[in-house]
């Protein structure tokens, strides 16, 4: 399924807002500590920086569409972001369809 312009700059605002909102709340309790401004700073910045990264990428997990093989046991899969009706389809035999089998 693939999402259209606004409805992917409404997501990714609400996910910078997310992650400047944890990394504002952990600023906020260090300086409750009375930890100095030096040291709050770049812990809120890689809060901001881990906290954007993995909204980011539950993001792209939920945009993309996965076919995994039908064989019992075997751990190929595709993931197809933003493709048609007609893509999906031909991927989704593709997986069923592959030469080799890993199972696990």
């Amino acid at each position: 399924m693939a999402q259209s312009p606004t409805r992917r700059r409404i997501t990714s605002a609400f996910l910078i807002s997310g992650g400047c909102l944890v990394a504002f709340l952990i600023g906020s309790q260090l300086h409750t500590y009375g930890v100095p401004l030096g040291l709050i700073t770049p812990c809120v910045l890689s809060v901001l920086s881990s906290a954007l990264w993995l909204l980011i990428r539950v993001e792209e997990a939920l945009s993309r569409t996965r076919h995994r093989c039908t064989a019992q046991g075997c751990t190929f899969e595709v993931r197809v972001q933003s493709g048609s009706a007609a893509d999906n389809r031909r991927w989704q035999e593709v997986a069923a369809a592959h030469p080799t089998h890993n199972a696990v």
